[in-house]
C-alpha cells in the first residue's frame, strides 16, 4: 500500500508542476498587451520581456542540467521550485518593469528547467515511461490552453496579473509540501572514464541531437508567434480567423499526446519521432504551399507535432550514461535554444526585406531538416540502431 501511495504522490506532483508551469508561461503571452499599457513600454521594450525570456532558459538548461546530476535530486527539484515561486511572489506584490524583467528570467528559466526535470525522472519513476511522459505533457498543454482562455477574459487590468499568479503560487507551495514527502531516485555515480562535456562533444550524436532540437523549436515556436501575423498581414484573413488556426494548431497538440500515449511504447520512441516529424514536415510544407489553403494544414500539423518534444528529452537521455542525463539534456537544449533567439530576432528583418509569403519558408524548411536528422541519427550513429 506503501508504495502505491508514493507512486500517487508522485504522479500527483509530477502533473501538477507541468500544469502550473506550463499555465505561468502562458500568461507572459496573455498580459504582454497589457504591460505595454500600464508601463508604457515602446515595442523594443516588449520585446525585451520576450529576449530575457530566453535568457532564463539558456541559464537553468545550462547550469541547471549540471546541478541535477551532482546534487540529491529531491534538493535539486525543491531549490529550483523554491527560486520559480520567489518569481512569482514578485509578480503579486510590485508593478515595475525592471523587476518584471529580472523575474521573468527566473520565472521562465525555472519553469523550464522543471518541466524538463520531470520528462527527465518520469521513466525512472514510471512504467511505461513514454505513456506518463506523454499524459504529463497533455496536461502541460492543458495548463496553457487554461490560461490562454480564461486569463484572456481578465487580460484588461494588471489587477488580474497579480491574482493569476497568486493562484498559481499557491498550488507552486502545495507542491513543493508534496515534494518533502516523496522520495526520488538520486543521480548516479559519475563514470569519471566517460568524461563530461569534452566526451559529449566528441559524439557525432550530440550534434545531430543540437540540430535537431533547434529545427524543432523554429518550427513550432514560429508558428506560435508567427501564424496570426502572417494570416492576416498576408493572406488577408482576420485577426480572429487567423488566431483560430494556431488554436487549432495547440489544441490538436494537446489533444494527440494523450491519444498516441498509450500508443508510444508499442511503437517505440525513436520509430514514433521518426513517423510524427516526417508527417509534421508535410503538413508544413502543405501550410506554405498552399497558401489561403494551406492554414488548415498548419494547424492540422499540430497532431504530429504532439508527441515530439517530450519524446525528444526521452530520446537525448537514451544516448548518454544515466549519470550524465540531466547534464547531456541542459546542454543540448540550451544550446538549441540559441536557434529560437536567432529566428525571433531576424524573422522580422527577413519580413520586411522578402515579405511573409517567402519569410513563412524557414518553418518547413526547418521541420523538414529536423525529419532529415533524425533519420541520419537513426541509420548513421551506431548506438542509436539498437534505439525503439
Amino acid at each position: 500500500m506503501e508504495k502505491k501511495e508514493r507512486r500517487l504522490t508522485a504522479i500527483l506532483f509530477c502533473a501538477m508542476v507541468m500544469t502550473i508551469t506550463a499555465a505561468s508561461d502562458a500568461l507572459r503571452g496573455v498580459f504582454l498587451p497589457q504591460f505595454r499599457t500600464a508601463f508604457s513600454l515602446s515595442e523594443p521594450q516588449a520585446g525585451q520581456i520576450i529576449m530575457v525570456s530566453y535568457i532564463g532558459n539558456l541559464l537553468f538548461l545550462s547550469i541547471g542540467g549540471y546541478l541535477s546530476d551532482r546534487l540529491p535530486r529531491k534538493r535539486f527539484i525543491g531549490g529550483v521550485l523554491l527560486l520559480w515561486s520567489a518569481a512569482l511572489a514578485t509578480y503579486v506584490f510590485t508593478e515595475n518593469y525592471y523587476i518584471l524583467l529580472a523575474a521573468m528570467i527566473f520565472s521562465m528559466g525555472g519553469s523550464t528547467m522543471l518541466s524538463t526535470s520531470v520528462n527527465i525522472i518520469t521513466p525512472m519513476l514510471f512504467a511505461p515511461p513514454a505513456l506518463f511522459v506523454n499524459i504529463f505533457n497533455f496536461l502541460q498543454g492543458v495548463g496553457i490552453f487554461t490560461s490562454q482562455n480564461v486569463g484572456g477574459r481578465f487580460a484588461e487590468k494588471l489587477s488580474a496579473w497579480h491574482i493569476a499568479n497568486a493562484i498559481i503560487l499557491t498550488i507552486a507551495v502545495a507542491s513543493i509540501i508534496l515534494l518533502m514527502t516523496m522520495k526520488l531516485p538520486d543521480p548516479e555515480k559519475e563514470d569519471k572514464q566517460n568524461g563530461g562535456y569534452s566526451e559529449m562533444l566528441k559524439d557525432p550524436a550530440t550534434y545531430l541531437l543540437i540540430l535537431i532540437c533547434g529545427c524543432y523549436f523554429i518550427a513550432e515556436h514560429g508558428l506560435m508567434n508567427w501564424l496570426t501575423s502572417y494570416g492576416s498581414v498576408h493572406l488577408g484573413f482576420t485577426v480572429q480567423k487567423a488566431a483560430m488556426y494556431l488554436s487549432l494548431f495547440y489544441g490538436g497538440l494537446t489533444v494527440a499526446r494523450l491519444a498516441l500515449a498509450p500508443f508510444v511504447d508499442k511503437v517505440g520512441v525513436f520509430k514514433m519521432l521518426l513517423i510524427c516529424s516526417s508527417l509534421g514536415a508535410v503538413l508544413h510544407t502543405l501550410g506554405v504551399t498552399l497558401g489561403r489553403n494551406g492554414l488548415l494544414f498548419f494547424g492540422a500539423s499540430g497532431l504530429a507535432f504532439s508527441v515530439i518534444y517530450p519524446l525528444l528529452v526521452m530520446l537525448i537521455g537514451s544516448f548518454y550514461d544515466r549519470s550524465k542525463a540531466g547534464t547531456a539534456t541542459g546542454l543540448i537544449l540550451s544550446i538549441a535554444t540559441f536557434f529560437d533567439i536567432g529566428f525571433n530576432a531576424f524573422f522580422g528583418s527577413l519580413v520586411e526585406n522578402v515579405g511573409y509569403g517567402k519569410a513563412m519558408t524557414v518553418l518547413p524548411i526547418c521541420a523538414v531538416l529536423m525529419c532529415a536528422m533524425l533519420y541520419v541519427l537513426k541509420f548513421s550513429v551506431k548506438k542509436a540502431k539498437d534505439i525503439r
